[in-house]
């Protein structure tokens, strides 16, 4: 049986999971003879909580046949020097201790350049094949919002050694549909300069397990009374609520829609920018948005988007770039409910299925006159894009 570890930073028991990729790939990998085991730091920001013990490096722990090693972390808020200090001590604890979590025979490595870059130099120590995964772009990401000059000493450093790992790499996998795209523009692959065969790179998303999404429509059970509401169109947000996801630009759409008293807006999540939106919107008098819980289960998601009447992808311009790896995207497709997006799409299944829309809305305007096409279809035409919506979740 191959010993195959998937390292991810932000991999989380099941109880806590917002993204189970890696746990539906270790429970169909261990089905087809691999023995898997998940190494994941132990600190879980977003609870605030210390998986591994005082006094501990890891631990190993099993959650429902699914194997993972926690490796004690620096604990972080933010996205400052501290979180990167942070990837960078569990990619070294790896290298570290890794005779102490067994010889893997592939590593499949879901990259943070460059602050984890050590989780290569473990797996070429311990002649294992090495598969690099990507669900963002660091540091690209991080230079197109502006958050770091493209200049900086570290983001070149960046850059080569996120080089490195792909070209090292046995298998590259994006989440995301562009990612040779990407490849190709920075010149690394051998069709445009460089030394990076784009035969090793393979799409494969997130996706959604259909018979899960399912269960759990009606197996969870979420009381609100608002989410019953007949008589009301609800435009629901669910995810992090932080500088990338611009947020206030869906507040300012909402404000714009006050006067259409059936139109509400509910926002789950939580981040940096949460408190303050929420005092701004008590402060403006913007009555017809609610904030939600801060967290809910990743089995009752099922049920929020599911009872909703139209569900957003809310981003900063040129997020979706080379396309987009959202987990989230694919819960919505299940939910069967049209979809709205702020900004335009390379690689769009909302635009070439024509499940909603998925356009740069440039103003507060352009983004409440697109919810408002959407609330003020007919009841044909809407059952119709909910029909499209899920056939799309099906192929």
């Amino acid at each position: 049986m191959k010993q195959l570890w998937i390292v991810n930073y932000y991999s989380s028991p099941p109880e806590f999971v917002a993204n189970p990729r890696h746990l539906e790939f270790s429970k169909y990998l261990s089905r087809a003879g691999y023995d898997v085991t998940i190494l994941s730091a132990g600190y879980l920001r977003d609870e605030n909580i210390d998986l591994v013990p005082a006094g501990k490096i890891f631990i190993k722990k099993i959650y429902d046949k699914i194997k993972f090693i926690h490796i004690k972390v620096r604990h972080y808020q933010g996205n400052g020097i501290t979180r990167m200090f942070s990837i960078f001590q569990f990619a070294w604890r790896i290298l570290r201790y890794r005779n102490y979590f067994g010889r893997p025979d592939i590593v499949l490595h879901n990259i943070h350049a460059p602050f984890d870059a050590l989780v290569l130099v473990s797996a070429k120590m311990m002649k294992a094949s090495y598969v690099t995964e990507a669900w963002d772009l660091w540091p690209e990401s991080f230079v197109r919002f502006g958050l770091i000059s493209k200049n900086s000493p570290l983001v070149w450093l960046s850059y080569k050694i996120e080089k490195i790992l792909y070209a090292k790499s046995d298998k590259i996998i994006f989440t995301f549909e562009g990612g040779i795209d990407y490849l190709r523009n920075q010149g690394w692959t051998t069709d445009s300069g460089g030394y990076i065969s784009p035969k090793k790179v393979k799409y494969l998303n997130n996706g959604v397990n259909l018979k899960k999404f399912e269960f759990d429509k009606q197996q969870e059970s979420v009381i609100d009374a608002d989410l019953d509401s007949p008589s009301e169109f609800k435009v629901v947000y669910l995810g992090s609520i932080r500088y990338v996801n611009n947020i206030k630009h869906l507040i300012d759409a909402a404000e714009l829609l006050l006067s259409h008293r059936e139109i509400k807006f509910y926002i789950y999540g939580d981040g940096a920018d949460r408190d303050h939106l929420v005092e701004y919107c008590r402060e403006n008098n913007i009555t017809n948005v609610k904030f939600k819980a801060k967290w809910i289960p990743f089995a009752q998601v099922a049920q929020v988007i599911s009872r909703s009447s139209l569900n957003i992808l809310n981003y900063q311009k040129n997020f979706g770039l080379y396309g987009i790896s959202s987990g989230k995207l694919f819960q919505y497709l299940a939910a069967g409910k049209p979809i709205c997006a702020n900004i335009k799409m390379n690689y769009c299944l909302i635009e070439g299925n024509n499940l909603g829309i998925a356009k740069d809305l440039e103003t507060p305007r352009e983004y409440a006159d697109a919810i408002l096409s959407i609330a003020e279809l007919s009841m044909a035409d809407y059952s119709n894009m909910c029909l499209r919506v899920r056939e799309v979740a099906q192929r």
